[in-house]
């Protein structure tokens, strides 16, 4: 190699195409000099795509750092659409399709009994559902949170707003009809003109989920 020339690194390997896009669409706001190229094989069991990655630098250590960066792209990105060997997804919580909150999320989790796990130092959930199904919770609960009606009934706080949307999602009812019968039976209670918690939440969603006449979690859910 003479003085000044650029140096390469290659990375080739099997992808989706909507692996492919996701990386197309990462890489273009890194600060890496790289080409992407793929090619379907036609093959009698399925399509597979071959993807490849050429990275290139004047410098051996930035080439060096970028090819790691590279790869942990690619890792993260095949974590979400392919399960590991217990058959967790892994989601980056700062990246989801629909921004709901990581509390929201886990007790939504919890309530439909899907495993999962929460590694806060990586801000990641893992859990036993394929991407389109995480997402079509997700999808579900941003809709529901963004009913402004939780804005001009004045709850006074997250959990409240949480516990609200996560009774909706789950049965179907509509935010309003819940807050007032929570405040007729107690649940809640309006302080200063804002809604407060009145009972342990767990109490709350027995009642929803167990004990009262509409509390079947809808069939869509599970």
């Amino acid at each position: 190699m003479s003085l000044g020339e650029s140096m390469k690194k290659i990375i080739s390997l099997r992808a989706t195409n909507r692996e492919i896009v996701d990386f197309c669409n990462e890489i273009s706001k890194m600060d890496i000099n790289c080409s992407v190229e793929s090619k379907t094989v036609y093959r009698e069991e399925e399509d597979v795509n071959t993807f490849r990655i050429r990275i290139y630098s004047y410098d051996k250590d930035k080439l060096i750092q970028d090819y790691k960066t590279v790869m942990t792209l690619i890792n993260k990105i095949h974590r979400k659409y392919n399960p590991d060997p217990r058959g967790y997804y892994e989601f980056s919580l700062s990246e989801l399709k629909y921004p709901i909150s990581k509390e929201l999320i886990i007790e939504t989790l919890d309530m439909l009994n899907i495993d999962y796990i929460y590694n806060r130092d990586r801000g990641t959930i893992k859990c036993k559902l394929p991407y389109d199904e995480f997402n079509k919770i997700l999808e579900e609960l941003s809709r529901i949170n963004s009913d402004p009606r939780l804005s001009t009934l004045k709850i006074g706080s997250k959990p409240v707003r949480n516990l609200i949307i996560l009774i909706s999602y789950l049965t179907g009812r509509d935010i309003e009809e819940i807050v007032e019968e929570c405040i007729e039976k107690g649940f809640f209670r309006v302080e200063e003109g804002t809604i407060q918690l009145n009972r342990d939440p767990k109490v709350i969603k027995e009642y929803y989920l167990k004990e009262g006449e509409d509390g079947r979690i809808r069939k869509d859910t599970k």
